[in-house]
């Protein structure tokens, strides 16, 4: 009796332990409209992003596995034309390390992102945190928005075309209206001369 008592608290005791750690588990993803997770991180140059200081305007933010990064790239510069030059949206790329190989340092890994010299700013995002608030596919690019009160207002996966970049920089051109001195401009995209993965 007494030792079946002591099984029973025992197994009590685990569970309490166990419980929060799985609603952690499932506290994890970030659906549509829902705050989206804080984040302190830092780019290739050592310059700190930190996302409620990124509030006031969407924001936008590119990932995918790095044999993916000339796809991105071309999401990044349209991106850039559109929203970032005229300063109506933040833009980041989001480069997840948790699974980087423990062959290769970081600053072997910081000098090959600095070398490829991406059109906006690239963040090594060394404990997955921005990747583990959603189900990301890192084979394909993920465009993620932020709207201007930080909450998720879209999560997409495309390979880059102009059509689908038509359709998801209409929506984002709508959470932009909202923006100070936003004007809408009409989308001319133009791939940049001499580097490699881009298309005219």
């Amino acid at each position: 009796m007494i030792k079946s008592v002591i099984n029973i608290c025992l197994a009590v005791f685990i569970l309490t332990l166990f419980l929060p750690f799985q609603a952690n588990a499932f506290d994890l993803k970030t659906y549509i409209g829902q705050p989206f997770k804080y984040f302190d991180v830092e780019d290739i140059y050592n310059q700190r992003w930190i996302s409620t200081y990124l509030r006031g305007k969407p924001l936008i933010m590119l990932t995918a596995h790095r044999h993916q990064k000339y796809e991105v790239a071309k999401w990044a510069e349209a991106f850039r034309q559109e929203f970032g030059l005229p300063g109506t949206a933040h833009l980041l790329w989001i480069v997840n390390m948790r699974r980087c190989p423990w062959t290769v340092s970081k600053r072997e890994v910081l000098n090959q992102w600095r070398a490829f010299n991406a059109t906006i700013p690239v963040i090594m995002d060394w404990n997955g945190t921005i990747g583990r608030s959603l189900r990301v596919n890192y084979n394909v690019p993920n465009i993620i928005v932020l709207d201007a009160y930080g909450r998720l207002a879209m999560h997409e996966m495309h390979t880059f075309n102009f059509e689908v970049y038509s359709a998801v920089a209409a929506r984002i051109r709508t959470l932009c209206s909202g923006v100070p001195n936003y004007v809408s401009a009409p989308f001319s995209y133009s791939a940049p001369k001499g580097k490699k993965g881009y298309s005219n």
